[in-house]
């Protein structure tokens, strides 16, 4: 499969807390995608919706040029721009209420910023936990002093060669949330098919189970 030699960043994640940190790294290692992940005490405290803005007042967020630095991202001096680049942000939604997440989704929330017209919001309803069992990933709740364990096991980190079996696995991920409207999160693995220049929905069939 076509894979070109990544010199830039091609995508960043903001994450809300570690379930979802767990399952953006098994997503773009498995494809082997420079793809960073932006998190608070590795996903131990979350991020909300209601902090965000805070959260992007950060001195690596206040401009282009600050981001690009930060994060490895090619920036365009010339047109002040970012070349080819997603800032995707994954969120629940059941920590504020129905204003704020109308805000969160439509973007309004980060009017203003520097960054907005690369931001992706990836929703949540009410939070991922639901969003696994409604698609069959996960069988059932799990307490919150084993979800570190569970998510690293059914969303391992990929550190061997990129083969078809790996591509298949996010494709067998993809397949499961098709039709869920409680999340927009294939946005977000279509956009890592892009990169590399892969059908997102070839040989589903073919993929192995996840969990």
């Amino acid at each position: 499969m076509p894979l070109e030699t990544f010199r830039y960043t091609k995508g960043v994640v903001i994450v809300h807390g570690k379930s979802e940190l767990a399952l953006v790294r098994y997503i773009h290692t498995n494809l082997h995608l420079p793809i960073k992940t932006i998190s608070r005490k590795g996903g131990r405290t979350s991020i909300q919706i209601c902090g965000l803005n805070d959260f992007l007042k950060k001195k690596q967020f206040q401009s282009l040029s600050a981001f690009a630095n930060e994060y490895s991202v090619e920036f365009d001096k010339k047109n002040k721009r970012l070349v080819d680049f997603k800032l995707f942000i994954i969120m629940d939604m059941d920590d504020c209420d129905e204003s704020m997440q109308k805000k969160y989704m439509s973007k309004e929330l980060f009017n203003g910023h520097p960054l907005k017209e690369y931001m992706i919001p990836i929703y949540n309803i009410r939070n991922l936990e639901d969003v696994l069992l409604k698609a069959g990933i996960m069988a059932e709740k799990i307490p919150d002093s084993k979800k570190g364990t569970y998510y690293n096991r059914i969303f391992p980190i990929n550190k061997k060669p990129m083969t078809v079996d790996t591509v298949n696995q996010i494709r067998f991920f993809a397949a499961k949330l098709k039709g869920i409207h409680q999340t927009n999160m294939l946005r977000f693995v279509e956009y890592c098919f892009g990169l590399i220049c892969e059908d997102l929905w070839e040989e589903e069939g073919h993929a192995e189970k996840i969990s």
